[in-house]
């Protein structure tokens, strides 16, 4: 019996979809597991499977159509099979769809959102955001809205407008265009045209600074419109800064040591590579993950979540690593963090980061972690604090590598220091308590070489 296709669920914040594309085509026979659609969700570029056999009879959707769980998408059946009733029903309830006019009638409750879905002011929620590191996913697109009529920026100076020019504008077409395309203000355009239109040459001139104008050159404004990661950000975000008690401890570090094993690291692995391959580089957020991964199994209260009733306490450790990506952010999870050499966790890391940038990360690879990390040094950051993953209990900010005087053998010589910012949940973490991760924590980078040995 034919049946009516519905736009799947592939991810747990996933409201709405919108097609990259078609794997199958009408007339295609499908069996349950089989892959039909690639589907762009608020994360990842995912691929939508059957879940029943037969022959694809009609497809619905069309490349590009943005729709919610539950819309009519296709329509599976066996060949032969009369479904034109179905098929005027599901397209009837497809266009109101697309026409705003109804919703997906089966589309679930949005799940509740994941660590990994809020971003950190600068990366990750935890989706985690992500909550720190800068946002960066779809791309928005914009459309030329015109000019300001009045001046927005309070460092123009008052200008006395001549009588009725805040009125209508008076102007021929081709200037209007004109001043349009170039961000000139017509109010502030002294027109030389019959009965003081605004013509051409006017304009021209409000372009050259001419005397015949006192026009104030602007950009154009941009609408952009908001991206469904955006609008999952955006939300997360906003619950986990008015939910969450946040406090903030900061802690400045002799990062000397963590410079030096680098280097010598790197010079290692360089040696054993291939005379044809470019040589793997551990960097500093790789020696910071493995330090935050053991730090953690040594505070364990820093590794839990606030569940209302109680508080669990994570025996797993599965850091999140806040990744930019066009149009907002997301986080990965490195799972089992603790238990992975250093070049392992490294090389993890890349591969995680490289999947989130080509949207590519599967649900499981972004969501259920129990800590998160953002790094904000490599954009020349020295220190920033950032909102919690929610529902983990802490975020560890990182700045970059700063050059500055430090105290050595009681003198001051040339060093360099790191600042970390740990922003914690007061429900779960007490000041003392994150006083104390940060104390450890401190041990393992200005002692790096701990971090070899486990």
């Amino acid at each position: 019996m034919a049946q009516i296709v519905e736009l799947t669920q592939l991810s747990p914040t996933m409201t709405e979809g919108t097609f990259v594309k078609w794997t199958k085509k009408a007339g295609d026979a499908v069996s349950p597991g089989d892959v039909m659609a690639e589907v762009e969700t608020d994360k990842a570029v995912m691929e939508m499977e059957a879940y029943d056999d037969g022959i694809i009879l009609v497809l619905l959707a069309k490349e590009g159509d943005r729709l919610p769980v539950g819309a009519p998408i296709a329509i599976v059946g066996a060949a032969g099979e009369d479904v034109h009733t179905l098929i005027d029903d599901a397209r009837a309830r497809l266009e109101k769809i697309k026409a705003g006019g109804a919703t997906a009638s089966s589309a679930p409750t949005p799940a509740t959102p994941t660590a990994a879905q809020t971003a950190p002011a600068t990366s990750q929620p935890s989706a985690p955001a992500q909550s720190a590191a800068p946002a960066a996913e779809t791309q928005s697109t914009g459309t030329s809205l015109p000019p300001a009529t009045a001046p927005s920026s309070p460092q123009l100076a008052p200008q006395k407008l001549e009588p009725g020019r805040h009125g209508r504008i008076i102007a021929s077409p081709l200037a209007k265009k004109m001043a349009e395309d170039k961000g000139v203000d017509l109010h502030r355009v002294k027109g030389t045209g019959p009965g003081g239109r605004i013509v051409k040459e006017d304009v021209l001139a409000a372009l050259r600074g001419g005397s015949t104008s006192s026009a104030v050159m602007r950009r154009p404004d941009k609408r952009v419109d908001i991206s469904q990661m955006r609008r999952v950000i955006a939300s997360r975000l906003h619950d986990a800064k008015n939910n969450i008690p946040h406090f903030y401890l900061t802690l400045e570090f002799n990062a000397m040591p963590l410079v030096s094993l680098r280097e010598k690291i790197n010079h290692d692995l360089a040696s054993i590579a291939g005379k044809n391959d470019e040589p793997f580089k551990v960097t500093y957020n790789d020696l910071i993950v493995k330090a935050v991964a053991l730090t953690l199994g040594d505070h364990p209260i820093c590794n839990s979540s606030w569940r209302g009733d109680h508080i669990m306490e994570h025996g797993r450790v599965d850091i999140g690593i806040a990744v930019a990506v066009d149009g907002g952010l997301i986080t990965p999870y490195v799972r089992d963090a603790d238990q992975m050499q250093l070049v392992a966790l490294a090389q993890k890391v890349r591969e995680l980061t490289k999947k989130a940038r080509d949207r590519k990360l599967k649900p499981e690879e972004f969501t259920d972690g129990t800590f998160t990390i953002s790094n904000l040094g490599m954009f020349g950051i020295s220190s920033f604090s950032a909102i919690i993953n929610e529902p983990e209990a802490g975020l560890l900010a990182v700045g970059g590598l700063v050059e500055k005087a430090v105290v050595e053998n009681g003198a001051l010589v040339p060093g360099k220091t790191m600042t970390v910012t740990l922003s914690c949940d007061h429900r779960v973490i007490d000041g003392a308590a994150g006083a104390a991760f940060l104390q450890t924590f401190q041990k393992y980078v200005e002692n790096p070489h701990v971090l070899l040995m486990r």
